[in-house]
């Protein structure tokens, strides 16, 4: 589950107030008294840019305010509007629609008065109320263009914040490989420049970009030390926010009741911060994770709270989150449609927001309330809309992946290139002293030249050898060894056209293990995990040679077969079914089998392309699922666009 929006680290982030450069603005007054007066004032400022109001209650933060609108210089605009930048944050934290409004005055006032560092933390903040009032896309566009305004004021702490802020808001719309890339530039930045709060701020950043990518154990990792830091420091809405994470990874990774102890803590540590939805967020968690243990009566109680809650603030981006975990708690009551009606309310928020990854579990939660309802065809469409964002969310995971992988090849040879250029330059200077000297010198400059080029020979070898092996593994599922969804879509479409040149044919199987969850629920996902590859192994065998065989889903595998009409397909699909239904599993116990449930399409003359032949497979697979499981079912005439009424 993930948090209602992003609006808090941009909040504190507009309360940071970075002012690297203050110290070289010339000062509005020249005497004396002004001057150690601006000079105090900048040295205040470099104490917060630093990180320190992170750590302090709102009421202490107000006190550094007040300290500095006595330190303010007379008629120094640009300062003033530096405080302002505090107060955006500070004077309508919670008045959302106010700070906006406020915001946008003095962005339009500072970007008159060409003062960029500041109309640069302006939109910074106005981004804090947009993302809640209208929508992530809103407030990245603001984002975008303050990071622009930064980068042509050369202010370095300014882009530096930026960049986290973007990060953040990236990581909640899903584009995981450029929020790890702004939030590692991000720490960069701050590190050299001093701001260890704010470097270690963005470890939080990291850990919930992991756990939204789904790598639990890194997410643990980043988290768990974002925390150390947060509690030592006393950071309590930093810290409220890296435990609420970490039970959002906990939760993810099915372990319910340690995520509902862990949101506990969280609600605790609500009562310390200054956000009032903060309590909201965590009753909504809590809510969620009682719907995961079937304690559904409780969470809907806690989701009124969370509900009333968010209404009393106006905060618009927590009611879709709400009515999709209400629709699951009558769901599991068997409620259905009051759940129906609790996700369509949940599915407007939800689209609006681009919220892929609810999106897709929305989906099947609709299918399964139309299915209990005896709604075949309301649930057929749903299931639809789920096969088509789950594979869009597969994709794109593995792509940001990949983007991950490319990020540290591209960080790697820019060091690498950093270090050759470092190094010709010191051999360059050698040579011309060794000129200077002798001859002997000389000789002994070029064989360290010749050395060095070897040196950097053997690690751009190393190199294209990682790289190598990154393209192997981004074609490659991990654990079932056959090609992942990446490597399926690039190698059918030569397969489809070797088919169409020559004039043959081409069928696809869409395979899916029965009642696979249940293999996880009672002997775990390590078990689990070891059935795929047996499947996995035995369906390889199975296939013909020339055949490609790849994992399409969780359970979910898809077989290309060049030249096989529907007859031979199915025959080729039946074989598997019985070799599946023949393999021993006597280490999950005694007499343990999987079936396989088989859906057989073949290539007809109208397809356009591959993805019309994978959706009549997938329609025959459901088929078969509907019809007892543990069978092959072919496409029927009206999946294959003929004239035959539906099934």
């Amino acid at each position: 589950m993930s948090p209602p929006g992003p609006g808090w680290p941009i909040l504190l982030l507009a309360a940071l107030l970075p002012l690297h450069a203050i110290a070289t603005t010339p000062l509005a007054n020249t005497t004396p008294a002004a001057s150690a007066a601006a000079a105090e004032f900048d040295a205040l400022f470099k104490r917060l840019d630093g990180g320190d109001l992170l750590a302090t209650s709102v009421p202490q933060a107000r006190e550094a305010v007040a300290r500095l609108q006595t330190l303010l210089p007379a008629g120094d605009e640009h300062r003033k509007r530096l405080v302002d930048t505090i107060n955006c944050s500070l004077d309508y934290g919670n008045a959302y629609a106010q700070g906006r409004d406020f915001a946008q005055r003095q962005f339009d006032a500072a970007l008159t008065a060409r003062d960029h560092g500041a109309a640069a933390r302006f939109l910074y903040c106005r981004a804090s109320y947009e993302d809640i009032l209208e929508g992530s896309n809103v407030a990245l566009a603001s984002l975008e263009r303050g990071i622009k305004l930064a980068r042509t004021d050369d202010d370095d702490a300014a882009l530096a914040q930026g960049l986290q802020a973007r990060g953040n808001m990236e990581s909640v719309l899903g584009h995981y490989g450029k929020a790890l890339a702004d939030s590692i530039e991000a720490r960069r930045l701050f590190t050299q420049l001093d701001m260890d709060e704010s470097a270690n701020r963005t470890l939080q950043d990291i850990g919930i970009t992991y756990r939204r990518l789904g790598d639990q154990d890194k997410a643990h990792e980043y988290l768990e030390l974002a925390i150390a830091h947060q509690q030592e420091v006393g950071d309590h809405a930093s810290l409220f926010v890296s435990v609420l994470n970490l039970g959002y990874s906990e939760q993810e990774s099915g372990h319910y009741e340690e995520a509902l102890t862990t949101y506990k803590r969280a609600l605790a540590l609500a009562d310390k911060t200054d956000a009032d939805a903060d309590q909201a967020a965590a009753k909504l968690a809590m809510g969620s994770t009682l719907v995961d243990l079937k304690r559904n009566e409780e969470a809907l109680g806690l989701l009124q709270d969370a509900a009333a809650e968010y209404a009393r603030l106006d905060h618009a981006s927590g009611t879709g989150m709400i009515a999709f975990e209400r629709g699951r708690a009558h769901a599991g009551l068997g409620q259905w449609r009051k759940a129906l009606e609790e996700y369509s309310l949940a599915q407007t928020r939800l689209e609006r927001n681009a919220n892929t990854r609810y999106l897709e579990r929305l989906y099947l939660a609709q299918a399964h309330a139309q299915e209990a309802l005896q709604a075949p065809a309301a649930a057929l469409a749903a299931y639809k809309h789920y096969l088509t964002m789950h594979d869009r969310n597969v994709r794109e995971r593995n792509d940001q992946r990949t983007q991950i992988l490319r990020e540290q090849f591209e960080t790697d040879r820019a060091r690498l290139e950093n270090q050759r250029l470092k190094n010709d330059k010191a051999t360059q200077e050698r040579q011309l002293e060794t000129l200077e000297r002798a001859r002997q010198w000389q000789r002994l400059a070029l064989a360290l030249l010749v050395t060095l080029l070897i040196a950097l020979g053997a690690i751009a070898l190393r190199q294209l050898a990682r790289l190598r092996s990154w393209r192997r593994a981004a074609s490659v599922d991990v654990l079932t060894e056959v090609l992942n969804l990446r490597g399926l879509k690039q190698a059918v479409p030569a397969a489809l056209r070797e088919a169409r040149a020559s004039g043959g044919t081409l069928s696809v199987l869409a395979i899916d293990l029965d009642h696979f969850k249940r293999v996880n629920d009672r002997f775990g996902h390590p078990a689990g995990d070891r059935v795929l590859r047996e499947i996995a192994h035995g369906c390889a065998q199975t296939l013909r040679d020339g055949d490609l065989l790849g994992r399409s889903g969780g359970e979910e595998f898809l077989a290309v077969l060049p030249g096989a009409g529907l007859v031979a397909a199915h025959e080729v699909a039946e074989r598997v079914r019985q070799h599946a239904a023949k393999q021993e599993f006597n280490w999950l116990g005694p007499g343990e089998r999987v079936t396989l449930s088989i859906g057989v399409a073949e290539l007809e003359a109208h397809d356009r392309d591959m993805a019309a032949l994978v959706a009549r497979a997938d329609a025959a697979l459901y088929r078969a699922k509907a019809l007892g499981r543990d069978r092959v079912e072919e496409a029927s005439a009206y999946e294959r666009g003929g004239d035959a009424a539906p099934p």
